[in-house]
């Protein structure tokens, strides 16, 4: 699963994916460490709009759905949601998974229309690569750049469509090392918990 991720510098969003429009002044442009369920989180629908604007992570109490199960599904209410970073855990010791180069990402996301704002969203998850496979036995869909636009499409996809998409990314292309335990804690958010300074076990990915 996929239930923490950070988005350290909201403005590299622009510069990484410039289609895409973001008003000019937000608290949402703050920087983020340690996103975490029922938070607002950085998104673009599939509404033709092109537009970055908060997104509530959860669907009826599901943060995260399985691409084996959406895909056949072919759902038509599809986003993207950013980040340049996500957690996944070792027993309690948290383990940061990035892009090399630290750039900025998009996870491949769901969400359902809603009465009231921010309309509610999920992370798609998929089987982990082989850096990921080594913490967790899930990890969420992040779509290559080439593959955005193609998930953003309006309506439904073509038939197929989904399950080419939503696939492991290149673990190649990732990096992994040990984090704080502070990140424990859901309320905290704070740019130490990045900093290893509690090794209260052997490292998974020590360093060279």
């Amino acid at each position: 699963m996929c239930g923490r991720f950070t988005l350290t510098d909201p403005q590299r969003i622009l510069a990484a994916y410039p289609r895409f429009r973001f008003e000019a002044f937000s608290d949402y442009r703050l920087p983020r460490f340690n996103v975490a369920p029922t938070q607002s989180v950085l998104a673009v629908r599939n509404d033709g709009r092109n537009e970055i604007e908060p997104l509530f992570w959860g669907i009826g109490g599901r943060i995260n759905v399985r691409a084996e199960t959406i895909a056949p599904r072919n759902p038509a209410h599809r986003c993207i949601i950013f980040a340049d970073g996500f957690y996944e855990w070792r027993g309690r010791k948290p383990v940061f998974f990035t892009l090399e180069g630290d750039r900025v990402f998009a996870f491949a996301g769901i969400w359902e229309p809603s009465a009231t704002a921010p309309a509610p969203c999920a992370i798609v998850t998929c089987p982990p690569n082989a850096l990921v496979a080594a913490v967790h036995d899930r990890m969420p869909v992040i779509l290559p750049d080439a593959s955005i636009g193609r998930w953003l499409a309006p309506g439904e996809l073509p038939p197929g469509e989904a399950t080419v998409l939503l696939k492991p990314y290149d673990a190649r292309e990732m990096r992994a090392r040990d984090v704080s335990m502070r990140l424990n804690d859901a309320r905290y958010d704070s740019p130490d918990v990045l900093v290893d300074d509690d090794p209260v076990q052997g490292e998974l990915f020590p360093k060279s």
